[in-house]
């Protein structure tokens, strides 16, 4: 009789239980409609912010020429699955640089809310890109050329740059001093490119007038703004390991200029590789030996003139690409080092300091500003 009681008992209570579930039921339901709602609503905004970016940095590059930027942004807009009605795209071309702003305006419709009388919601994402002209960064090359230098050379053509250790005047690029003094850091910045900033005298905030106390743009130990210092002493040795690292570390995909430029636009102006850009990815694009890496691609300063030593630096004026060939046996050392590679007029996508836009610029890049 205890037995029948109890497994009476128990059924009950069993019963009770299915009940109670069974009265959670379309909570839990709602719970779990309501998590996969949320998280199809918060993909379909990343997806939508990715868009944006994509469209504005893709027309970027065709300013200011404002129709180009138009077509550009539509056919991104196409390829990223976003409705040509659904975006706004706002277009400026005045100083300090020409800017693409892109917003896009959608709804998302939602599987379970419905039941809450919630069918959809507007969602929206938008970004901004700049093209400027490129006013200084990390990872230059301490190597130095004179705007004489720059201007007499043709893009895309062989050049023999000539270093001598008996002083600048007797070659047509001298070694300079961005990160600190030393051969071992010359080396070091040639090899990876500078850790500290430099930048030009048309950048914001690089003259001292400008800058006051430590809020200059540059922050090398050895400049002075726009002014940096020749590096003294020989360097020939440091020079030639330097590019030696540089032409063995740099992969067969963009081992050659037209593997990483291919041939000049209508007005003369290089396009560099997604794969082969050094900086698109960061300082860290180089650091494993399974990444395509393009350490033949460096950017160097151009100067007014040759500094004579500490007391008479040259000033930065702009930067130039350059694109290393090497040197020929024999011809990097002793008192002197001759350097081959080719200079590009190129538009790059990078991160670095802003300059004011001017389309002769022999270094642009663009980037997002939101």
């Amino acid at each position: 009789m205890k037995r029948l009681l109890s497994l009476c008992k128990a059924a009950e209570e069993g019963g009770q239980v299915l009940i109670i579930v069974a009265g959670m039921l379309p909570v839990l339901l709602g719970m779990t409609g309501l998590a996969i709602d949320v998280a199809t609503y918060a993909g379909h905004r990343r997806s939508l912010q990715n868009a944006a970016d994509s469209i504005a940095l893709a027309a970027s590059h065709e300013l200011p020429n404002q129709a180009a930027a138009q077509a550009v942004a539509e056919e991104w807009a196409v390829k990223n699955d976003v409705d040509i009605d659904d975006m706004t795209l706002t277009i400026t071309t005045g100083a300090p640089a020409p800017k693409v702003h892109v917003r896009i305006d959608s709804s998302h419709r939602f599987a379970f809310m419905k039941v809450l009388g919630v069918d959809s919601r507007g969602i929206g994402a938008s970004a901004a890109a700049v093209k400027v002209s490129y006013g200084g960064g990390a990872g230059i090359v301490p190597w130095s050329i004179t705007d004489e230098t720059r201007n007499s050379v043709v893009p895309g053509e062989l050049v023999t740059m000539k270093y001598d250790a008996t002083g600048v005047d007797t070659g047509n690029f001298g070694a300079i001093r961005i990160d600190g003094p030393g051969s071992k850091t010359y080396e070091e910045s040639v090899r990876y490119g500078s850790t500290e900033l430099a930048c030009a005298d048309t950048t914001d905030g690089c003259t001292t007038e400008d800058c006051p106390g430590d809020s200059c743009a540059e922050t090398s130990p050895t400049c002075d703004g726009p002014e940096c210092t020749p590096q003294t002493g020989d360097v020939i040795g440091p020079t030639r390991a330097a590019v030696d690292f540089r032409i063995s570390h740099t992969s067969a995909e963009c081992d050659t200029f037209e593997e990483v430029f291919g041939a000049p636009d209508a007005g003369g102006k290089y396009r560099l590789a997604e794969d082969c850009n050094p900086w698109l990815d960061g300082p860290g694009k180089c650091t494993s030996n399974t990444d395509i890496c393009s350490r033949r691609v460096i950017i160097i300063p151009v100067v007014d003139e040759f500094g004579s030593g500490a007391s008479d630096p040259g000033t930065i004026t702009e930067f130039a690409l350059l694109f290393l060939e090497g040197y020929d046996g024999g011809k990097c050392q002793g008192n002197s080092c001759e350097i081959k590679g080719r200079f590009a007029n190129a538009e790059l996508t990078a991160n670095g300091l802003a300059g004011v836009y001017d389309p002769d610029a022999a270094l642009i890049f663009t980037r997002l500003i939101e």
